[in-house]
């Protein structure tokens, strides 16, 4: 199983992505998130693992210059696209609680690897690997490492979303009501330990779902603000995708970006 080695969050330092992970993470935005053998692949994986979550996110607002709606390009649409599709997938897993698996954090557990790690581990094919459309993806990933549209998403949003991340990424004292808001990598933590505030585990994942739901409703809302006749985005909406990316992959990455304040828990 995919999810038998616990995952870890990505950390709050620069992303650096390697030329070959721009290259796949940009061929990806532009057809193979419409695949739909792919996205059963997203559904079994929980989308990617923390590093390439957070870099898939990287590329399309770093790269993709021009688009419809009020903000008109460097903004996170597949991402929003996909992830309300994972954040409906996961809450349908947690729903059921135990009857996913034995394990109280098996529904948390993505059953297939990451689709970028297996495309990298792959033996390299013969010739010239050519981005997609021809274009240079060694000046693409030297833009898309600036992460200058990224971090501004992250920073200008930040009295929004900080209130709702993980206090366990972020190294902060969780409040008693708090473990509603852990990210799934430190939910799946606290329910191995037998933790999770101390709540059944089954609320905590009913709770969860109920949360993903509501995150799944603001990302299509969102993903309606970037098309040509959609209406603009509340600040709650605008961040929804910075709360999607935070709970499947953790929050320290966009904390870093945003010089948010991190402690050692």
């Amino acid at each position: 199983m995919a999810g038998s080695v616990p995952e870890l969050p990505l950390p709050g330092a620069p992303l650096l992505l390697a030329t070959e992970e721009v290259r796949l993470l940009w061929s990806f935005v532009h057809g193979d998130i419409m695949s739909a053998p792919m996205r059963t692949w997203l559904r079994a994986s929980l989308g990617f693992c923390p590093r390439h979550t957070w870099a898939y996110a990287v590329v399309e607002i770093e790269l993709w210059e021009s688009g419809v709606g009020a903000r008109g390009g460097h903004q996170p649409f597949d991402v929003s696209v996909l992830y309300e599709d994972l954040c409906r997938e996961a809450a349908s897993r947690l729903a059921r609680g135990r009857a996913w698996g034995r394990r109280p954090d098996a529904a948390l557990l993505p059953s297939r690897p990451c689709y970028l790690c297996t495309q990298l581990a792959a033996p390299a094919r013969e010739g010239l690997a050519i981005g997609y459309a021809n274009s240079n993806s060694v000046a693409l990933a030297a833009e898309a490492n600036l992460a200058r549209h990224t971090r501004h998403w992250c920073s200008a949003t930040l009295d929004t979303w900080e209130p709702l991340a993980c206090p366990a990424c972020l190294g902060r004292l969780a409040g008693a009501d708090d473990g509603a808001w852990l990210c799934r990598l430190h939910l799946a933590e606290a329910l191995r330990a037998g933790r999770a505030d101390d709540a059944d585990p089954a609320a905590r994942l009913a709770a969860a779902a109920r949360r993903l739901n509501r995150l799944a409703d603001r990302l299509g809302a969102f993903a309606e603000s970037m098309t040509a006749a959609g209406p603009p985005a509340d600040a709650e909406v605008e961040t929804s995708w910075i709360a999607a990316l935070g709970f499947f992959a953790g929050w320290r990455f966009p904390a870093y970006l945003a010089g948010a304040a991190v402690g050692e828990g």
